[in-house]
């Protein structure tokens, strides 16, 4: 057989065994509030301190289920967040999804959970985006908002179908802040508490949201 048979088959097989390994996806989890902003009071507990629990919790429960998805937490306690700094840090490790999360107080039961995602103006879905082009600060959502709208849209189906401890408003597109100047798919998860620890019953539809990600993404 000839070196070029060879070549062809060895090329061959290092392509199978590529698509047999599944691809890595990245999440990055932002637990609202920092150092020096506490958040919102939940009982005796701060926002700033239940939400850097939530992704600490769900980090460790990703690690372990989903070896192929690499996770990242935009602060560590006693950390300081500055102005545009989680949007410079997003847009240069370009993650698969950027998941924020934020807590309330609620004693009302069933508590509720709502999406939120940048959208400036109703045109912005109908504008039509060049990946080469300049993008103002304020327009840096626009780069994959039709991937954003369906990963949100995803993410309400399935805490809807999982709503026993909670009530789902909706994803909604608003302007939104805390995402000015991020480029890669955002998702913001609001959710009302009614006691410290109920941030427990979320672990698991995110856990099902990261999921279909991943088989999506595979």
């Amino acid at each position: 057989m000839s070196i070029k048979f060879f070549k062809v088959a060895f090329f061959a097989i290092i392509l199978c065994f590529s698509t047999m390994i599944p691809q890595q996806i990245t999440i990055m989890l932002d637990p609202a509030g920092d150092a020096q902003s506490a958040g919102r009071e939940i009982q005796d507990s701060f926002e700033r301190g239940l939400t850097l629990q939530f992704v600490q919790e769900l980090k460790n429960e990703i690690i372990q289920h989903y070896p192929n998805v690499r996770v990242i937490l935009t602060r560590t306690p006693g950390e300081t967040i500055q102005p545009m700094h989680n949007a410079l840090f997003a847009n240069r490790l370009q993650p698969d999804l950027y998941l924020r999360i934020g807590f309330y107080f609620q004693p009302e039961i069933p508590t509720h959970v709502t999406l939120f995602y940048a959208c400036n103006h109703p045109n912005d879905f109908w504008q039509k985006i060049n990946s080469l082009q300049f993008f103002h600060i304020d327009q840096s959502h626009l780069l994959h908002l039709p991937t954003t709208k369906k990963l949100a849209h995803d993410f309400l189906k399935i805490l809807q179908n999982q709503q026993r401890n909670f009530m789902t408003h909706g994803a909604f597109a608003i302007p939104f802040k805390p995402f000015v100047g991020i480029q890669v798919p955002a998702i913001y998860l609001e959710a009302g508490l009614a006691n410290p620890t109920d941030w427990n019953h979320l672990i698991r539809p995110v856990l099902n949201f990261i999921n279909s990600l991943t088989c999506k993404l595979s």
